[in-house]
Parts: C-alpha cells; sequence; structure tokens
C-alpha cells in the first residue's frame, strides 16, 4: 500500500525516460511510488492520456514498453512502485482512422466484431452513427474520396466494402456513419460519450469481452510485476461499477485500488465495492478549507450582491446551470432516456422529456448503484412533485422505472446524472461569482441538486466536518 506518491504526467515532452531521470528526487522526498498518468497508446499529441486510442501498447509517444521497462526498473533500484492511471469508460476517436475498433465500426456498422463495444443508438440513427464533424450541412459539399476513404478536409473515415462509386456525397449516403453538422451534437447523437466531449466515446466494459480486452496489456503488467496500484478514472461512467471493480481486483490480484469517485457531503462509498477508497477529493476539501478564511465571506456576498444587482439563491442557481446542461449541451443523453421511457398512459410525451430533466437537475449525488442508493432517487422524487407538481403525472409513471435495477433505462440516467452534476456545478461558481464559489466559499451547503424535497435541509458535511468548501 502507498504512504505516498507523486504523479509523473507523462507526454512527448516528458517520457517514461524522464521519469526515470528523477526517481532519485522521488526517493530522496520520501514518496512510496511514482503516481503515472495514462500509458495505454493514446490520441496523437495527448498531453494528457486520458484519450486512449489502442488498449493493446503502451503509448510510443511517451516511450514505449522499453522505456516502461526502464522506468520501473529505476524504480525498484530505489525500493519504490508504480500506481498506474487507468481509464475504463471511454475511448478517444479524434482521429477515426488511430482507434482501429472505432474505424471498423464506422466501417461495417453493426456487422463490425467491435460493435458491442460501444453504446450506439442503432434505430434512432436509422442504423448509422451520427459524427457531428461538419461546419454546417451545406458542407456536404466538401466532402471527397481518396486512396479508398471519405475525406472531410483532415478528417478521414473508412468506405464500406462495396459503396464505392458516385459522388462523394452518394458514397457518404451508403456508409454505416453520418456525417452532420456539429451543432446537433447537443440534441441528435446517438453514442454514449464522456459527458459533453464528442471525441471521447464510451465503452461498454460491462462486457466481459470489452473488459478483457482493454484489461489484456494492464494484466500483463501486473503479472510482471510493473505495476503495484491501479487509480482508475470515471468510474460513474460505467454501467455497473461495482461489477467492474470485482473483475478488476480478480484481475489485479487485489492490488491496491482507489477510484476517481466524487461524493457529496455525508455520502459514503457504496459498500463492498473492491477499492481501498478514493482518489482523495473529498480530503481535498477540506485541507481546501483550513486555506480559506471564512471571515471573508460576508464582503464577498457583498460584493456579489452588488455586481449581479440581487442576492443570489445559491439552490436555484445550482437548478438553473444543471437545467442548462440536460437542455443543451447533455440533451442528447436525455433525449435517449425519454426514447427508452416511451408511452406512459396518459403523460404527454413532452412532459416525460421536462420530468427527466428536472429529476436529473434535482438529484443530490453524482449517482445510484441501484438497489444501493435508492433513497436519493426517493428523495429527488419527492423534491421534482414539490417543485413541479405539473410534472407530478409524470415523475410517478417514471419513478418505479427508473428503480428498477439494471434496466437499461434505469442504467443510463445512472450514467448520466453524473456529467449533469458535474457541469452543472462547474457553471455555478463562473455564474454567481466569487461569493460562490464552490472551492472558496465556507457555508452550510443547501442540496448539491439546487432542490429541496420537503424532508431536505441544508446539510454539513458528515462526521470529519461541520462545514465544508464551496
Amino acid at each position: 500500500m502507498p504512504s505516498g506518491t507523486y504523479r509523473l504526467q507523462f507526454h512527448a515532452d516528458f517520457t517514461l525516460d524522464d521519469g526515470a531521470a528523477v526517481v532519485g528526487y522521488l526517493a530522496d522526498l520520501g514518496v512510496s511510488h511514482a503516481y503515472a498518468s495514462p500509458l495505454l497508446r493514446s490520441a496523437e499529441g495527448s498531453n494528457h492520456g486520458y484519450d486512449t486510442t489502442d488498449h493493446a501498447h503502451v503509448d510510443e509517444a511517451r516511450g514505449g514498453r522499453p522505456a516502461l521497462e526502464r522506468l520501473v526498473a529505476a524504480l525498484h533500484e530505489r525500493g519504490l512502485g508504480l500506481v498506474l492511471d487507468l481509464v475504463p469508460n471511454h475511448m478517444g476517436v479524434d482521429d477515426a482512422h488511430a482507434a482501429q475498433w472505432w474505424w471498423s465500426l464506422l466501417e461495417l456498422g453493426q456487422d463490425s466484431p467491435h460493435a458491442h463495444a460501444f453504446d450506439v443508438d442503432w434505430d434512432f440513427g436509422g442504423g448509422r452513427v451520427r459524427l457531428p464533424v461538419l461546419g454546417s450541412a451545406d458542407d456536404l459539399a466538401e466532402l471527397s474520396v481518396s486512396d479508398g476513404e471519405l475525406r472531410y478536409y483532415e478528417h478521414r473515415f473508412p468506405v464500406a466494402p462495396g459503396t464505392d462509386g458516385g459522388t462523394p456525397q452518394e458514397v457518404h449516403d451508403r456508409q454505416h456513419y453520418e456525417l452532420v453538422d456539429w451543432r446537433r451534437a447537443d440534441a441528435d447523437l446517438n453514442y454514449r460519450r464522456f459527458f459533453a466531449i464528442n471525441t471521447l466515446a464510451g465503452l461498454r466494459v460491462e462486457d466481459e469481452r470489452v473488459f478483457e480486452a482493454t484489461h489484456a496489456l494492464v494484466r500483463e503488467m501486473l503479472a510482471a510485476g510493473w505495476v503495484d496500484g491501479l487509480r482508475i478514472d470515471h468510474p460513474d461512467g460505467l454501467a455497473d461499477p461495482g461489477q467492474y471493480l470485482d473483475r478488476l481486483a480478480e484481475l489485479s490480484g487485489r492490488r491496491w485500488t482507489v477510484v476517481e469517485k466524487i461524493l457529496e457531503p455525508g455520502e459514503d462509498l457504496p459498500g463492498g465495492w473492491a477499492t481501498a477508497g478514493t482518489t482523495g477529493y473529498d480530503a481535498l476539501a477540506e485541507v481546501d478549507g483550513v486555506l480559506v478564511d471564512p471571515a471573508g465571506e460576508p464582503a464577498l456576498t457583498a460584493l456579489d450582491t452588488e455586481v449581479t444587482g440581487h442576492p443570489v439563491d445559491y439552490a436555484e442557481l445550482v437548478h438553473g446551470t444543471k437545467r442548462e446542461v440536460t437542455d443543451g449541451i447533455l440533451g442528447s443523453e436525455v433525449a435517449r432516456l425519454a426514447r427508452l421511457v416511451g408511452d406512459l398512459p396518459g403523460v404527454p410525451a413532452e412532459q416525460v422529456s421536462q420530468a427527466l430533466a428536472e429529476l436529473l437537475a434535482c438529484f443530490d449525488v453524482y449517482r445510484t448503484y441501484l438497489p444501493a442508493g435508492r433513497e436519493h432517487l426517493d428523495s429527488t422524487v419527492a423534491a421534482v412533485r414539490e417543485r413541479r407538481p405539473d410534472l407530478t403525472a409524470a415523475v410517478d409513471g417514471l419513478h418505479p422505472l427508473l428503480a428498477t435495477p439494471h434496466t437499461e433505462l434505469a442504467t443510463r440516467f445512472e450514467q448520466t446524472s453524473g456529467p449533469v452534476m458535474a457541469k452543472g456545478w462547474r457553471t455555478a461558481p463562473t455564474t454567481a461569482g466569487p461569493a460562490s464559489s464552490r472551492s472558496t466559499r465556507w457555508a452550510v451547503t443547501p442540496p448539491a441538486s439546487g432542490c429541496r424535497s420537503p424532508t431536505s435541509t441544508p446539510r454539513r458535511t458528515g462526521a470529519r466536518s461541520s462545514v465544508r468548501p464551496r
């Protein structure tokens, strides 16, 4: 178990060999482990590595497998270990040709051997994946065919066997993908993304075949003794994080593993997860609080009121920004939920969509893990019924559907509530000004959803702290 880690952000300008050169410095600092950013092959020019394109190779721009071996040898020589950052939720697809699974999907559609790896609503797309890459719909005129590929400026796309011939536009119309105006991403997308980033396509690691294929190299690294611990990026994006962690624990021999899980005040990790804990955002919030003087709040609040012209109702602010997310950049995700609901007897389709958006905006934690966390769904339903009595019939119809574990609807709702929370919170401090910054204001917090159920009250953080920065 690490007693202290030091993050090394590897990229083309700081390679694994550069990391090996500073091992002595890390040892002098007294850390027990180097903590490596994602190392699998990622998009060309990526400085972060969270856009993995190929899970079978160590990224060559970062030094490749030989340099990783040298880094591990240097660490072991000084008695240090290595913690590796893993990204199971999504794949980088900005350059389709670099992501061969995605290329295969675009070329062969549902007949691709990798079609099962991605979350695609084929019916909604008419059997095609919608790619929001065009500057406008008129840009279809800019398509060309070259070397057996469809081209749009620097973008390359495959041509399915037997579909060439005719104009570029005619070739495009025969493909398993549809190039559309980038503005349509907010409403008409039909594949799961990481948040609202169109170039990060969600992976279905709940499928054991996908899990094994994306973790084969990690298994090899662990077996060789190169990796001593794992940090899991964005587990809340997965269909079943608990199942994933169980499989990972079996694969790793129960190596030390932490998850990038954001906990709301008073919230604990789900019981039974095979993890040593979170990456520490909750602890950092407490440390941040030590660095912020609460005596500064009145002056900042007065300034905020002066600038905006009225006192800020923080709960309403958060709800409003979360609705901007459900009605804007994550509109495609809300629309997909509505399609899964289908018809609710006696409830207009628009009310179903509105009820889903309100439930997402009023959710007070990132997500549930049904049946665990059912109480958060129940309290959110109560809050929306109070806030929007006009949606009572829709909310009451949705409640049992969303509460049924492991259905596609319930799972996708769980995968969507986290991004709404994250993007809504990120927008709120910017909108509200400095007095309402989540990281610089000490106060008793309102419900993170921005909604109050009949039984909810402003909350304090929990066992270790009576106040928190927000």
